[in-house]
């Protein structure tokens, strides 16, 4: 399905939900929950839950992911029905908004009125979490996890060997690094380039966000997931996000995604820096 929004909502859609998808994610949750009830999961499935071993021990993640994250790609906190917002949704933003500081609350409202100057309408990756909110594929070794996204085509290296985040290194999807907390993945993710956004609704972040993930298997075909989120040049404390994954069907195949062919809305778009950036 092709939705008709404004220039960067048309062609982050274009590429992402209707690109040559044989089955588009779903970004509705699932009947009677929303972005954040994964709770009773954890407490229940997860500690009776036996995952699929890789041969070094650890549970395996390997497959493609659908994730369901409600309208976050739109909005990732809380927000009613609204035109460029999709649907009425609790968003994934544990309390519902993002604490900004002042200067960076004046900020969100600027590129909220200024649609050209989000990232993703320029076919740039989107940045951790954001990439999550889309189809993925994981192939996992002992030393790292690779994360393939259909969107962009960006792809994401988890480092397993131990080894700090590098010096004088920078990304849009920043620098990962992994361990083990029994059965879950726990991945810290620093090193961000500033550039990516949370969501087309004009949350922004800075080169200072620190994302500390958990991957935790509920059952076959559900991947619970959970990231803490610091940024103290624009927020005023850290936040969580929290949204479950589900594995895709066994037709589901990743394919090219053309965010540039054929788009026509790029034509209308100018690199212009954004007030207040750092």
């Amino acid at each position: 399905m092709r939705l008709q929004y404004a220039a960067a909502f048309a062609i982050v859609l274009t590429s992402a939900l209707a690109g040559a998808q044989t089955k588009p994610p779903d970004f509705v949750p699932p009947q009677g929950q929303s972005g954040l009830t994964v709770g009773p999961l954890v407490s229940t499935k997860v500690n009776a839950y036996q995952p699929l071993l890789m041969a070094d021990g650890h549970p395996s993640f390997e497959g493609i992911w659908q994730p369901r994250t409600g309208y976050a790609p739109f909005d990732v906190e809380k927000h009613p029905a609204e035109f460029f917002r999709g649907t009425a949704s609790d968003g994934i933003v544990e309390g519902g908004v993002i604490p900004y500081q002042p200067w960076a609350a004046e900020r969100v409202k600027y590129i909220q009125q200024h649609m050209d100057l989000d990232p993703t309408g320029h076919c740039h990756f989107e940045g951790v979490p954001h990439a999550l909110y889309f189809a993925f594929q994981v192939l996992q070794t002992r030393d790292q996890i690779l994360l393939v996204f259909e969107n962009m085509h960006a792809v994401r290296i988890i480092y397993m060997d131990g080894k700090p985040h590098p010096a004088d290194y920078s990304a849009w999807m920043g620098d990962s690094r992994g361990h083990w907390e029994g059965a879950t993945l726990v991945v810290d993710v620093a090193n961000s380039n500033g550039k990516g956004v949370f969501d087309m609704a004009g949350h922004f972040y800075s080169d200072a966000l620190h994302v500390v993930e958990r991957f935790t298997r509920a059952d076959d075909d559900t991947i619970l997931y959970e990231a803490t989120l610091d940024d103290p040049k624009v927020f005023t404390r850290p936040i969580k996000m929290k949204f479950g994954m589900k594995k895709a069907a066994a037709d589901y195949t990743i394919l090219e995604s053309g965010c540039y062919e054929g788009e026509r809305d790029l034509d209308h778009m100018k690199d212009t820096n954004i007030p207040g950036a750092h």
